[in-house]
């Protein structure tokens, strides 16, 4: 517990780009008041009662009392009375909201500190922030527990997230929340979660939350949770979780505490918050058909890494940590990616890179948790990196096309090189599905011009290696095309210095 007051620093902060920081901490009750400390930065702040339903920063700055911080005292209550306090603080753009519950004392026992809420808010109440001095207040009817990891933290929508604490005994703590609508799949809202039967914003679901005791499965062997709260903070650059939690037993009513401060699965910690750790990716060097990057994992460390064209993640609306489960690599350690297009990677053999020029790449990577075989349990959340190809340099280089006969479903015709060239691809395109692509579909694609459209198009449709041409072909026979229809021949070239320029074709028909 907090046993004195914590020097703040007051809500004058003259600097409008300076982020709102903003800490609070219970200390006491009595039958009739509770005192708690706000350590606040900021430009505003505010704190009140509320009744547990939604609430904004906006609400609270207006309606709340201002203050400057440090130790508050709200008096004239009633015993024995669960309280919520909620705090807001606002530094220009960057703004916090925080929640706490603290429940008064009985009529008559007003003695001592050690209230049953301990630290509620899991704002790490100790000394220097070191999760090792941390201790749970000793409550009569209350099971001190450690959780020792998380793990098969999900999120199945971006507001639903579902994860399981394990303690030190085995047994399975586990928990279905949902959080704020816009969470995106990638942290965990900060604030205190109560139990209920729906989907609000910093509840848990009631019906699918439940202590599993070692041994047992979730089907039937657990127990539901009745009542308790959950808070989330970040402490250490980790989150900071405590737990009251409680459960239906035999009959009997049993309720556990603990405290929580390391990573959570699936789950990440915004950077900046609380000396958050080093990025796990990070971008050396992007070029128009390559780029390098490093993933920064300790020595013996496992991890999942996928990297995806941004157009195919989108088209499925996928949820970060499936995606990687699904379809990351498993290797361990810090390493080092060239990404090259057509190049097989030296760290994943059978995988063959794709990269294109002017496009849009999802670099995904997760830690793993691999103790005991389980390698598709993320230890942390996923972070995404977004990497945006370079166009291809202009070219120089020339080739002379010419048509020597078109027949019902073929096309023969010549392709010599100019000088200055050293490879170029054709595709085969029917003239209509051009003309869409002219019309406007290179930006649905998401390029900015048509002739980036098509550089970044045209290997793709090029079909096989026989079609990419490396010398010039003769009486070339491209078969397989339909009868009665126009098509557009298209041709990339690459010169000497792999510039790239491409074109068109007099558009042609079979018979």
């Amino acid at each position: 517990m907090v046993g004195a007051a914590i020097l703040a620093v007051g809500c004058n902060n003259s600097d409008k780009n300076a982020t709102a920081t903003l800490e609070v901490l219970p200390v006491d009750t009595t039958s009739s008041s509770i005192t708690f400390v706000i350590n606040v930065e900021a430009n505003e702040c505010a704190y009140m009662l509320y009744d547990g339903e939604n609430i904004s920063v906006d609400t609270v700055l207006s309606e709340g009392t201002a203050t400057e911080g440090g130790v508050i005292t709200i008096k004239d209550l009633q015993s024995k009375t669960k309280y919520y306090i909620v705090v807001a603080a606002r530094s220009g753009k960057s703004f916090i909201m925080k929640p706490l519950m603290m429940e008064t004392k009985e009529s008559g026992d007003n003695g001592g500190n050690n209230d049953d809420n301990g630290d509620n808010g899991g704002q790490g109440g100790n000394d220097d922030n070191n999760d090792d001095n941390f201790e749970l207040p000793e409550i009569e009817g209350v099971e001190n527990i450690v959780i020792t990891k998380t793990k098969d933290g999900r999120w199945y929508e971006p507001y639903n997230y579902y994860v399981t604490f394990v303690r030190d005994n085995g047994d399975r703590i586990i928990l279905d929340f949902y959080t704020l609508d816009e969470t995106m799949s990638s942290y965990f809202p900060y604030g205190q979660y109560t139990f209920a039967t729906n989907y609000h914003p910093y509840t848990i679901f009631t019906d699918t939350s439940g202590y599993i005791p070692a041994g047992k499965s979730a089907d039937g062997e657990g127990y539901n949770f009745t009542d308790g709260y959950v808070t989330v903070d970040v402490v250490n650059g980790q989150y900071a979780i405590y737990m009251m939690l409680t459960y239906v037993e035999d009959g009997a009513s049993k309720t556990i505490q603990a405290y929580y401060n390391g990573p959570l699965s699936g789950a990440s910690v915004p950077k900046g918050d609380d000396n958050g750790s080093e990025e796990l990716i990070e971008v050396l060097e992007v070029g128009s058909t390559s780029f390098q990057f490093r993933i920064n994992a300790e020595e013996g460390q496992y991890w999942r890494c996928s990297v995806v064209d941004k157009r195919t993640y989108d088209q499925y609306q996928s949820n970060p940590g499936a995606w990687v489960v699904n379809y990351g690599f498993m290797l361990e350690g810090p390493l080092t990616f060239n990404w090259e297009n057509g190049k097989i990677c030296e760290h994943v053999p059978g995988l063959q890179m794709n990269v294109t020029s002017a496009t849009d790449y999802l670099i995904l990577a997760a830690l793993m948790d691999y103790s005991d075989g389980q390698e598709n349990s993320l230890l942390g959340g996923v972070e995404i990196v977004q990497v945006r190809t370079k166009a291809e340099a202009e070219g120089t280089g020339n080739v002379e096309v010419n048509i020597n006969e078109v027949n019902v479903n073929d096309v023969v015709f010549d392709c010599i090189f100019g000088d200055d060239v050293w490879c170029c691809y054709v595709a085969m395109m029917e003239t209509s599905n051009l003309q869409e692509i002219k019309d406007g579909k290179y930006a649905m694609a998401g390029y900015a011009s048509y002739e980036e459209c098509m550089l970044s198009l045209i290997p793709g449709l090029s079909h096989d290696f026989m079609r990419q041409f490396l010398e010039s072909q003769y009486n070339y026979k491209w078969e397989y095309l339909n009868y009665n229809t126009s098509y557009t021949m298209c041709i990339k070239v690459i010169d000497m210095n792999n510039g790239a320029t491409f074109f068109e074709v007099e558009p042609f028909t079979t018979k």
